[in-house]
């Protein structure tokens, strides 16, 4: 124990954290669990997505998934570092075996350099819940905190959050039954048998941490047995640990012993009872510092092929390990190695001797890895679709600002009454052709003007003066092109309504404007049909069908018709749509070569539909219809 008074004994300073404050009575402990719980489950959360954003990845290819499962684990081995860091910060004093010489650097800012391989099997005795995390911290030192595999117990697979994020990680889930665990570890380490693919994996020959209880049925085995007990450990079990070495021997080199003791632990006591979860990372009461002792054999001198002799030899280490745990209860401290060695190449080997570090990550924002793949998704999201919700906010503050206006349920009749309008003819009582059609204003049905209605808007519906006048629709020809003009017609409504095709087509010979009403009767939820106005002869064609929103004039200009010959002189008139008495058809109309009308009487409304052609020589007075 000379090496203890030797210069690489200097102790490092750690920066008081949370721990410190929590003892002073700074900060409450509701506080602190809030704290700690918030960043470890926001943080569990963001691998666990991350690794089903990766999962696609297995069907194309596989070693990109394992890749990215790697890259997961990076990020939980940085959350662990963290946490401990910030709520539950110590010391780490590491020391090593001359086997392992020049394995153990440290930094020149004082921090632990891990040169360890990177396929190896590690095992290690089982003080406390958290020896796996100080031990993931050792692989983040060598850069292996990625690729590290860990057998566990079935039972913590079924943990939420955690355990999905353990069997997306590829760890290995044993039920302590050997017949039924024997299939399933060998198919994972069959995958792990790749001699290029970086890993470590980690067991716990004794299976579970050290616990009065767990003390006893050791002690209870080993008197069954007739071997020796240990005093500051359980008896390994055996047959695991030599399977996997029996499967992976060809690929991995060596086998890597750790031997942990934690500062604080009086004798006859356990520190699992003193430092569990809750104590060091709610109580702020960590270990003050933490103890590790490595060595390494070579696996060609593990006698793997028979199981007792690899259970003498494994007990054989144990028994060495538990020594090296008296010796600390004594000292404080494990051996260390400070020797030299001359290499072939003229450099030299050393040992580290101690070396003391905190257990944090390098930098201070590596953190941020955790984080990473679910921000930037979230920030390809937003640069898609962030217009989204701000148009869905506007639209739903815009409906409850239109919804205020009602004032109450007899509005909404309002509504209905001032939805947008279909213009009819009433050709009842119809007796001569060429007679003015009383024009019928109605309302669409209650689904179409509820949907104008959600489409409008209260104040664009018609709620003002619901029960306006239509006026009718009157159209001028231009004198100059003979061609008519549009119509201008507003609705009673403030909704734009629909313009209204006049597509002139001129014939050299003009022939008598006939009416034509063909529409069978309809049912009250039917669309009225088409009421058509035909010159067969060369009239101009003017087509008005759909929605019509009509205005209202003092005078009704009527329907009249004329025979116009090809030297006729005069204008041929259109039908007027303001019109309110009845028509009179004729039974049949003979005059010109368009085809018979028939008259029919008491038939419903219908829509109107004008088709006609001018005469070139002459233009369009005063009442007909365009656009």
């Amino acid at each position: 124990m000379a090496a203890a008074s030797g210069p690489n004994m200097a102790k490092v300073k750690t920066r008081p954290g949370p721990a410190t404050h929590i003892r002073n009575g700074e900060y409450s402990a509701a506080t602190r669990a809030l704290a700690l719980g918030s960043y470890f489950i926001s943080g569990c959360m963001a691998i666990n997505a991350s690794q089903f954003l990766g999962a696609p990845l297995y069907l194309i290819n596989e070693n990109w998934y394992n890749s990215w499962i790697a890259f997961t684990k990076q990020s939980w081995g940085l959350l662990t570092t963290s946490m401990t860091q910030c709520w539950a910060p110590t010391v780490v004093r590491v020391s090593g075996h001359k086997s392992i010489r020049g394995e153990l650097l440290r930094t020149i800012d004082g921090n632990l350099l891990s040169n360890f391989p990177e396929r190896m099997i590690l095992i290690a005795n089982h003080q406390i819940y958290t020896d796996w995390l100080y031990l993931w911290w050792i692989g983040y030192t060598n850069g292996m905190h990625g690729r590290i595999y860990v057998v566990l117990k079935e039972s913590l697979r079924r943990i939420p959050v955690i355990g999905w994020g353990m069997q997306f990680s590829q760890f290995i889930f044993l039920k302590r039954n050997w017949e039924a665990d024997k299939d399933q570890l060998a198919a994972h380490l069959q995958k792990l048998n790749d001699a290029v693919a970086p890993m470590w994996l980690m067991l716990f020959p004794e299976g579970t941490n050290l616990h009065p209880d767990t003390r006893k049925g050791s002690k209870k085995w080993a008197d069954k047995n007739k071997i020796p007990d240990m005093q500051h450990q359980l008896l390994p079990r055996s047959k695991g640990l030599q399977f996997c070495i029996q499967q992976l021997r060809r690929t991995v080199p060596y086998v890597y012993d750790c031997t942990i003791a934690y500062e604080g632990v009086p004798t006859g006591e356990y520190a699992s009872e003193i430092f569990t979860i809750n104590a060091a990372y709610f109580g702020g009461k960590p270990p003050k510092s933490v103890n590790m002792y490595w060595r390494r054999f070579d696996i060609w001198s593990i006698p793997v092929d028979n199981a007792r002799d690899f259970d003498n030899w494994l007990r054989a280490r144990w028994l060495e390990k538990d020594q090296l745990l008296d010796n600390y209860q004594k000292t404080g401290r494990f051996p260390a190695d400070t020797g030299v060695d001359e290499l072939p190449n003229g450099r030299t080997r050393r040992g580290a001797g101690y070396i003391e570090t905190e257990i944090k990550p390098n930098k201070w924002y590596e953190y941020l890895q955790i984080f990473a793949p679910v921000g930037m998704l979230a920030f390809v999201l937003y640069m898609f679709y962030g217009g989204l919700p701000k148009q869905f906010m506007k639209d739903v503050g815009q409906r409850a600002v239109e919804q205020s206006q009602l004032e109450g349920p007899e509005n909404l009749e309002q509504l209905i009454n001032s939805a947008p309008r279909i213009v009819e003819v009433d050709s009842t009582n119809a007796s001569t052709v060429g007679a003015p059609s009383r024009i019928k204003i109605t309302n669409q049905t209650p689904a179409a003007a509820k949907k104008a209605i959600k489409k409008l808007g209260p104040r664009q519906s018609g709620v003002r003066n619901p029960k306006s006048k239509a006026k009718s629709i009157s159209g001028q020809a231009d004198k100059t092109s003979g061609k008519p003009r549009k119509l201008n017609a507003k609705s009673v409504v403030d909704a734009k309504p629909p313009k209204l095709d006049a597509k002139p087509e001129v014939d050299a010979v003009s022939k008598p404007l006939q009416i034509s009403h063909s529409a069978t009767n309809r049912s009250a939820g039917e669309a009225p049909k088409k009421l058509e106005t035909k010159n067969e002869t060369n009239a101009s064609h003017v087509k008005v069908a759909g929605p019509t929103k009509l205005k209202s004039v003092s005078t009704p200009k009527k329907l009249s018709t004329r025979k116009v010959g090809s030297n006729a002189s005069g204008p041929q008139v259109a039908p007027n749509l303001g019109v309110k008495s009845p028509p009179k058809l004729a039974g049949k109309s003979t005059k010109g070569k368009g085809a018979p009308v028939d008259k029919k009487e008491n038939n419903p409304p219908k829509k109107l539909e004008i088709k006609s052609k001018p005469n070139d020589h002459h233009s369009m007075k005063q009442g007909m219809p365009s656009k």
